[in-house]
């Protein structure tokens, strides 16, 4: 296993945040809420820079760029669809539904091509026509869709589109502990600064754990998706990426809010922008106890002996 991206992937993620960061970072999340058409302008800042040139089924170099530029893109919960353009199997984006009937599609309403994959790679049509989103707190952008089954399959394509989801919450997720970081650095209570506090200082080691560890994971479910051969191998890494980011999450956000205080719920700290904008990405398509059942039938369909280990004697 390789621990660190190719060059392209840091160079094109380093200049993806970057421009991000030039148009107001978070700031751009609070200015689409307030005005959603301003998304149409997001896509054209992403376009400019070549990012929708990347296909990720050209090679293993290009889903680790399409993999960095998601990380960079969720840091600052940046409001299109992303993930969706960069993974899409057949149109201008797949989106990831639920295979209960009606379901949730994040910017279903801008005018792109859409189809949809749920957590097993069944394939759906999505029906054409503007969808007007529901314009939720948790879910500004979320359009109620009603996806039609095909009757096949693209295994290969929902791991790639899981994993990418994956790499976007870890961008928020690194966010939100540096913002934290931050805010205790700054603030003071009984004369000390709240880092000092030993409480304070452990539950920013257990934030930053979870971060690490969910990174690490990362890399590793991008390496074995690119190096395995088996697609069913391949999606039980990528929701096994998925049920850890959603434990990841619950504690790197609670431990933010908890930390911000009062402060942490208000509109004018990042940390609320982004913890609201991770709920959408954390319950859809599923929630933590439906994508661990997922991913348990993944790793039973995988034949896997134990967790990140493909047994390859049982095929």
């Amino acid at each position: 296993m390789r621990l660190d991206l190719c060059p392209e992937a840091v160079e094109v993620g380093a200049m993806v945040r970057e421009r991000i960061e030039g148009e107001g970072g978070v700031d751009v999340l609070r200015r689409c809420v307030a005005d959603p058409d301003v998304r149409g302008a997001v896509g054209d800042m992403l376009g400019e820079l070549g990012i929708w040139e990347i296909d990720i089924s050209e090679g293993p170099i290009e889903l680790e760029v399409a993999a960095e530029v998601c990380r960079a893109a969720g840091r600052y919960a940046l409001p299109y669809p992303v993930v969706e353009r960069l993974g899409a199997t057949g149109a201008d984006a797949t989106a990831l539904v639920s295979a209960r009937g009606q379901a949730i599609a994040n910017h279903r309403d801008l005018d792109l091509t859409w189809n949809a994959l749920d957590l097993e790679g069944s394939r759906y049509d999505l029906p054409s026509g503007r969808r007007l989103p529901s314009a939720t707190k948790l879910a500004p952008f979320g359009s109620e869709v009603d996806p039609v089954p095909r009757g096949d399959k693209a295994v290969r394509g929902a791991a790639r589109l899981v994993l990418l989801q994956g790499w976007w919450l870890l961008g928020l997720l690194e966010n939100a502990i540096e913002d934290t970081a931050r805010y205790t650095e700054e603030r003071e209570q009984f004369g000390r600064k709240l880092v000092r506090f030993q409480s304070v200082a452990f539950q920013l080691a257990d934030m930053v754990l979870e971060s690490e560890g969910s990174s690490e994971l990362a890399k590793y479910a991008l390496w074995s998706i690119t190096n395995s051969a088996d697609d069913d191998d391949a999606l039980a890494e990528a929701l096994g990426l998925r049920v850890a980011l959603q434990r990841a999450a619950g504690v790197v956000l609670r431990g933010a809010h908890q930390l911000h205080g009062a402060m942490g719920f208000t509109d004018e700290v990042d940390v609320s922008w982004l913890s609201r904008a991770s709920q959408a990405v954390r319950r859809l398509p599923e929630d933590s106890q439906r994508t661990t059942g997922a991913f348990l039938s993944a790793v039973e369909r995988a034949g896997y002996s134990e967790l990140g280990h493909i047994a390859t004697a049982s095929r």
